[in-house]
């Protein structure tokens, strides 16, 4: 399954919040290093890409950076390496 998808399914399905989610992605930075969102820092899910806000700026992350996305001590998605 995708990132995109369990985003998806995790904002859409009754019984499950965007909200309680953390993303790990890759972030633009030369040492590659990672940053890590709560689902409830996501403004919106684009078809390619999740926003959010920053300094009052909307900022676009592509869904390939999302290297992990957990739901509590549950790992719901991990990057193929």
């Amino acid at each position: 399954m995708s990132a995109k998808r369990v985003l998806d399914e995790y904002r859409w399905h009754p019984g499950k919040r965007l909200e309680e989610l953390e993303i790990t992605y890759v972030h633009r930075t030369p040492e590659g290093e990672h940053a890590v969102v709560r689902g409830s820092e996501i403004q919106e899910l684009e078809r390619s890409f999740f926003v959010l806000l920053r300094a009052g700026r909307r900022v676009r992350i592509p869904y390939h950076r999302i290297v992990e996305i957990r739901h509590g001590d549950e790992v719901v998605y991990r990057r193929r390496a």
